[in-house]
């Protein structure tokens, strides 16, 4: 289901990095903080969508 989604993302013409699959247990809320603050700077660096308008 990820590769799906991944891939259509990649058709829309949007970095793939903007998508991630994380498998967190509700255990594990240092793993979860640390994933949640790594993609923030992932996102952040890409800086806005750039994608056309369309009418």
């Amino acid at each position: 289901m990820f590769q799906t989604a991944k891939e259509l993302v990649e058709i829309l013409g949007i970095e793939t990095e903007r998508v991630r699959l994380e498998w967190i247990s509700s255990a594990e809320g240092t793993k979860f903080a640390e994933v949640a603050t790594t993609f923030t700077e992932v996102i952040q660096s890409l800086g806005p969508l750039k994608i056309e308008e369309t009418a």
